[in-house]
């Protein structure tokens, strides 16, 4: 059954049950038991017993569907898996998926005319002439096309502050604006430190070009940052957010506070921004990088319409790194599951480091309109968001990560291939040479071969050895430049491309008769690491290091506890409400995805000011459509949603008169309040997660 008729359906059982159940009025709890929660009310009608009721009927008509369906035959297109020795999956390429807007933490959002007016008026501070950086030797095949200018200015939070113009709207809500002038810039980042993050604030950056801004919620920049840290990231560096991206030689911050939140609670500032040179889709002087930058030889993608399936799946990346913005190329991969988890595929000499990754913006469909055309193709999309780093492999420069945020729905997910014939055999690649368009090249891999950087070249040898780490490619049409690093190299079997490298480099010789390129084999990649995420066998052990602790606070003046595996979250909720006694780590879980594991899903109720917690994606599409108070936060954290890998069970209680939920991975203080509430109805285990 569609997600939509599901929620109509529960809208209907909502209709026929909830006259049966008069209205309830919230009642406070006289228990003041520490183990109580304040969490919003019940999602349902008037009585929350109708409301359970009435979902509960929903769901089990769902399922019941749903277990039909999914009991039905695959009729005849049903095919025999091919073995897992030979290919990734069934398919080359996987078809996209859909992506619910109402999900997303970083968003593009039109402005308002009294916003954009106030603006204009805001405090702008401005750089002096900026002098071109040259390219580091040390990344030898990533573009650089940006670099990184101190800001005095804004440099230390009260700096920050004071430069700060502030308004209140007619709600209570208060907005900040500063803007941010780097001149000849065809695009800026910002660098926001952060000392103190005000959480249910929202950050919103916008470029001097006629475009939406971006805005980010604080809780996806506290995702980030406690990304960061769990890698080992030293503290201030994980601190350092880099905030979207945006066309032009001036930015403008505004930060939205909640009418509740005081100025003083938040310690921000901008030490940096970087000055882009090269930003997508936008004309440069002569001799600046633009859309038409690579070389001669190079074919547009859209010439070649028998690749219009895998064009899809490569994207132009950007990123910072030791304080400068590169430019490289990667590729969604698809999963032997067919999971839809958003895993790219690029090259370690890219990105090698979590705080590298967690920069990264990518741009889809970045092509001409047309063979030959200097348009850009309309449909092209930018991501931000950034990336966790899942592993890095030196000796084939392998950099695999997944996504934090989903790419466009029309994206598709390429599939990797473990069969390797002896070379010669023909080869594509898809990239983006110095940011341009995407490009085509094609031509034959003819020899397995060792590779070392040396500065701004490769020095690779060929042997006989059927081991080596990469293949040597010779090009017939097109070629590979700085910017083509990461992408994707395709080979054809049974009318489907499949990735069998990524690029590391490419010969000096751009167009003459013996360019040739260097790419890191993905079988052998895929044996040393991946497998573990794209493989059939998707259940490794949990790497303790990944765990991290689950915080709880207890309001004694309300008998609420509060959740949070935010540093930063924490943090705040110390220094800003002294009502809430900190309690400590109670349990841990994961701070992102990964095999076996399942969102736990986070609401804000703005009108009652507590929180909810929800495993169930069905729950939490339900909130969505039926409660407009309770605020997504996105997944706070990820657990098992069965028993293993020595998790234990999450308790889940709900009070029969007041409509809120209490968690407790403790089994004795679970068996104490079955035991000695009856107002408390036990649900049942939810999830799986660990004790400290």
């Amino acid at each position: 059954m569609e997600p939509e008729r599901v929620r109509r359906y529960s809208r209907w059982m909502n209709s026929l049950i909830c006259p049966l159940f008069p209205p309830e009025q919230p009642r406070r709890s006289n228990i003041r038991f520490k183990i109580f929660t304040k969490q919003p009310g019940s999602v349902g009608c008037g009585s929350t017993g109708a409301a359970r009721l009435a979902k509960t009927l929903a769901w089990s008509f769902q399922a019941l569907v749903l277990g039909t369906i999914l009991g039905c035959g695959g009729g005849e297109d049903t095919k025999e898996p091919v073995a897992a020795s030979a290919l990734i999956s069934t398919a080359g390429l996987t078809e996209p998926g859909s992506t619910d807007p109402r999900l997303e933490q970083i968003r593009e959002v039109m402005r308002p005319k009294s916003a954009a007016n106030a603006t204009d008026a805001a405090t702008v501070v401005r750089l002096g002439d900026f002098q071109r950086v040259q390219q580091p030797s040390s990344n030898y095949g990533a573009l650089m096309i940006g670099a990184a200018r101190d800001v005095e200015a804004t440099t230390l939070p009260e700096d920050f502050h004071s430069r700060l113009s502030w308004r209140v709207g007619v709600d209570g809500k208060q907005t900040a604006s500063i803007s941010f002038e780097s001149l000849s810039a065809s695009g800026i980042r910002l660098g926001l430190q952060i000392d103190q993050l005000p959480m249910r604030s929202v950050f919103r950056v916008s470029g001097s070009d006629d475009e939406p801004a971006v805005e980010v919620d604080s809780s996806a920049i506290a995702q980030i940052v406690q990304l960061n840290l769990n890698a080992g990231v030293d503290d201030q560096t994980a601190r350092l957010y880099w905030l979207p991206s945006v066309n032009g030689a001036r930015a403008t911050l505004e930060i939205d506070l909640p009418a509740d939140i005081p100025r003083s609670a938040m310690a921000l500032s901008i030490p940096k921004l970087i000055h882009i040179w090269s930003a997508p889709g936008h004309s440069q002087s002569e001799g600046e990088l633009t859309k038409g930058a690579a070389a001669s030889c190079h074919r547009d993608v859209g010439c070649s319409t028998s690749f219009d399936k895998a064009s899809k799946s490569v994207a132009r990346m950007t990123y910072v790194k030791d304080g400068e913005n590169y430019s490289c190329s990667g590729a969604l991969m698809a999963d032997w599951h067919r999971t839809q988890t958003p895993y790219f595929l690029s090259a370690a000499h890219c990105i090698s480091s979590q705080e590298v990754a967690s920069t990264l913006e990518t741009d889809w469909f970045y092509k001409s309109a047309s063979c030959g055309s200097s348009i850009v193709d309309p449909s092209t999309r930018h991501r931000r968001g950034g990336a966790t780093l899942l592993y890095v492999g030196d000796q084939t420069d392998t950099a695999f990560m997944r996504l934090n945020v989903p790419p466009p729905s029309e994206a598709i997910f390429a599939r990797g291939t473990l069969a390797y014939s002896t070379p010669p055999f023909s080869v594509t690649g898809l990239h983006h040479p110095k940011t341009d368009y995407q490009k085509i090249s094609m031509g034959a891999a003819i020899n397995f071969d060792h590779c070392t950087p040396e500065g701004l070249e490769l020095e690779c040898k060929p042997t006989t050895d059927s081991t080596a780490k990469f293949l040597r490619v010779k090009w017939d049409i097109g070629s590979v430049e700085p910017g083509s690093s990461g992408s994707p190299l395709f080979v054809e079997y049974a009318g489907e491309h499949h990735v069998v490298g990524q690029l590391n480099g490419g010969s000096k010789e751009r167009c003459g008769d013996h360019r040739r390129a260097w790419y890191g084999r993905f079988d052998l990649a895929y044996e040393a690491g991946l497998k573990q995420w794209l493989g059939p066998d998707v259940e490794p052990p949990p790497t303790g290091g990944e765990l991290t602790p689950v915080f709880r606070f207890f309001n004694a003046s309300t008998g609420a506890h509060f959740y949070t595996n935010s540093v930063l979250e924490r943090d705040f909720v110390i220094s800003t409400y002294p009502a809430f006694h900190y309690e400590g780590p109670t349990f841990s879980a994961f701070p992102h995805t990964g095999p076996g594991l399942a969102p736990v899903y986070r609401f804000f109720n703005i009108q009652t000011s507590a929180h909810f917690y929800s495993n169930s994606a069905a729950e939490r599409d339900y909130v969505l459509d039926t409660y407009p108070q309770f605020q997504y936060e996105g997944p706070t954290w990820y657990a098992r949603p069965e028993a293993g890998n020595n998790a234990h069970q999450m308790h889940r209680f709900f009070h029969l008169k007041n409509g809120v939920h209490f968690y407790t991975l403790d089994q004795a203080e679970a068996d104490f309040v079955r035991a000695t509430y009856a107002d408390w109805k036990y649900e049942g285990g939810v999830y799986y997660a660990w004790p400290n």
